[in-house]
């Protein structure tokens, strides 16, 4: 690959990736992502959602995806047994369509469509994850048109531990986890790894063959801070999976037993610094990042394709203090990306070839708090890209509290853009899809009004939004194309309209028991070819959960975990000539329940029922998901 990084005249960091609270915890001291300049969560001129690590020790939940799913906004359909492929929509957006960090780096990835492969994520090692919804590609770029998903993984801190984990149970599902690390005056180091394995199930209705999944994750974190006014960092992950699954059969249209099997190799790394000057007036940092991914499919033993992805980038931010509470970021963030493709050439084409692409952006960010009741937020993007017209983007953000009564209120208007991906451009697959190169970008624009209260000292926090958007140039990934007799993809004419609304209640009742409530409606369509609108695929309008935290003794902690997903459509393509389908997927209500018992200050067990009510239903059609399942564990500290 050839490096064409441009060097910023006033370097500065790209992400700020510091802490967040729950619900009860002082939240004027908290900041985020949201934009290139630290926020207190009361500054947000946007819905957003924290996970802490102890409410994902609660809720006991190993696959990333099902925990995000029980969030407000956001639709989760995997394609049927753990391992399966998990695609993550925020609001209503694709599923390339919104951005993921993981310690800073941008894990959307090229050889993937941009899509982040959330079927290999677990929360081992997850410290805290950030929802930010709404357009953001202001701040952060393309890929980030329905929001950010920042993921921070656990940092060492105080003298040398070690911690284990494991657990078995149903589907022959075996993990195991461990880490250590210990900070000191000027130094910290964690070192994490964890193995998932599971025999998993049939995803197919017929047959018996279980679909299992194989996965090593090692995930290490550093820093030094050489004075009060500096720190460096790094970060390094590699996972290792294999997942099998099954193809159509072209007989029925249906998935059935085969022999597939796709193995992944994934690795990350980020190091950087950041440094004050003029007693903190102007923050100065940088950071340079890397992202490696080979995905290879194997039919009956045999290798049948692989995509192949690097990205390089380098971000950098200067923070301004304008005067007191006014900050100004000025950033470059410059990006080149490989991408390669590879099979077995066939009459029908030669699927091999090699793609590149270099994109510089020039953010201007705002931040301005007038008086104690009001806070202003803006942010302007202008896009470089060698393969596309410049894009440009925007944001503007108002927050206002009412001195006294824990209510605020903020609303924002944004415009998106999202670059097509290699695949859409370039993919060649001879017996499905063929890409297209004279596509053009997606272009979002966003409007949210909302409203938070908290009460009861804290006890109670209650949030409602509204957003409305309209989205452009929407890429069709499966348009059919009569020439070839085979799918392509293509701007769409016309306008997709997303509009919903999203309910959040969180209240600690007492000491022992705590209740989480939300609730999200969604109205997601597209032109339909004729002039009218249909409902989007696979985007479910009503979606709610409750989750509830009881606690009768300091050892004891039980949990119950209901999340209802309403109905959506999907298309089904029956064997040729018929023409494809619009199909309905049927809502559906998984119920798990936990408990978790503290022998002693390091050793705990814990123990869980997943799918409770062993309910059947299809996030995918045609893909059978998992029925009930008992998992049981043990988490150490020494």
């Amino acid at each position: 690959m050839t490096n064409k990084f441009i060097l910023p005249i006033l370097p500065a960091s790209a992400a700020v990736l510091l802490s967040f609270p729950s619900a009860a915890q002082d939240v004027e001291v908290i900041e985020v992502t949201a934009a290139r300049t630290p926020l207190s969560v009361v500054d947000i001129a946007s819905s957003v959602t924290i996970i802490s690590a102890e409410d994902i020790a609660k809720r006991q939940t190993f696959s990333l995806p099902d925990l995000l799913n029980t969030l407000p906004g956001i639709a989760v359909a995997r394609a049927g047994s753990v391992g399966g492929q998990a695609q993550l929509r925020l609001r209503g957006g694709e599923a390339n369509q919104t951005l993921v960090l993981i310690d800073g780096v941008q894990i959307n990835d090229p050889a993937a469509g941009d899509e982040v492969q959330f079927e290999l994520l677990s929360t081992t090692e997850i410290d805290r994850i950030e929802i930010i919804r709404g357009p953001l590609s202001s701040v952060w770029g393309s890929d980030a048109v329905s929001g950010v998903i920042n993921i921070i993984t656990k940092k060492g801190e105080g003298d040398l531990s070690v911690r284990a984990n494991g657990e078995a149970g149903a589907f022959g599902t075996y993990r195991f986890g461990g880490s250590i690390g210990g900070a000191g005056e000027k130094t910290n180091f964690r070192l994490g790894a964890s193995y998932s394995d599971s025999d998993g199930t049939n995803v197919s209705r017929t047959g018996d063959e279980a679909d299992g999944f194989r996965a090593v994750t090692v995930n290490a974190t550093g820093g030094y801070q050489p004075s009060a006014t500096s720190n460096l960092s790094f970060s390094l992950r590699h996972t290792d999976a294999r997942n099998d699954f099954d193809s159509t059969d072209f007989a029925t249209g249906f998935p059935a037993d085969s022999d597939r099997v796709t193995n992944t190799a994934k690795t990350s790394v980020s190091v950087g610094g950041e440094f004050q000057l003029f007693e903190g007036r102007l923050t100065q940092s940088a950071r340079v990042t890397y992202l490696d991914t080979e995905i290879a499919n194997l039919s009956d033993g045999t290798a049948s394709g692989a995509t192949l992805s690097q990205r390089w980038g380098f971000y950098a931010d200067s923070r301004i203090k304008l005067a007191e509470g006014h900050n100004l970021t000025l950033a470059i963030d410059h990006e080149d990306t490989d991408f390669s493709q590879r099979g077995p050439a066939s009459p029908f084409g030669d699927p091999n070839q090699d793609q590149s692409s270099s994109i510089t952006g020039y953010v201007a960010d705002y931040v301005g708090n007038l008086g104690e009741a009001v806070t202003l937020t803006g942010s302007l993007r202008y896009d470089d890209n060698d393969q596309f017209a410049n894009a440009t983007s925007w944001r503007g953000g108002v927050v206002y509290k009412f001195a006294g009564t824990g209510t605020r209120l903020y609303g924002n208007v944004a415009r998106g853009q999202k670059a097509p991906t290699f695949i859409e451009l370039f993919g060649f697959f001879s017996d499905s899809f063929i890409g297209n190169p004279n596509l053009t970008p997606e272009r979002s624009v966003e409007y949210e009004f909302g409203v938070s209260h908290v009460a009861l000292n804290g006890s109670l926090t209650l949030n409602a939004s509204y957003f409305t958007a309209r989205l452009e140039n929407e890429i069709k990934g499966f348009a059919f194309d009569p020439v070839t007799f085979a799918f392509t993809a293509e701007n769409r004419d016309g306008k997709s309209k997303r509009d919903g609304f999203e309910v959040t209640a969180a209240f600690a009742v007492n000491d022992q028991l705590d209740v989480t409530v939300n609730y999200a409606y969604l109205d997601a369509k597209e032109p339909d070819g004729s002039g009218g609108l249909t409902r989007e695929l696979r985007r479910p309008k009503n979606n709610a959960s409750l989750f509830v935290d009881y606690r009768p003794s300091d050892r004891v902690g039980l949990t119950l975990d209901a999340n209802y997903v309403g109905s959506s459509v999907d298309t089904f393509f029956p064997p040729f000539p018929e023409p494809s389908q619009t199909v309905t997927l049927d809502g559906y209500l998984l119920v798990n329940i936990g408990g978790a018992y503290q022998i002693n200050d390091r050793i705990s067990l814990y123990g869980r029922v997943e799918n409770l009510l062993d309910e059947t239903y299809e996030n995918l059609f045609g893909f059978n998901t998992p029925g009930i399942g008992a998992y049981a564990g043990f988490r150490a500290n020494f």
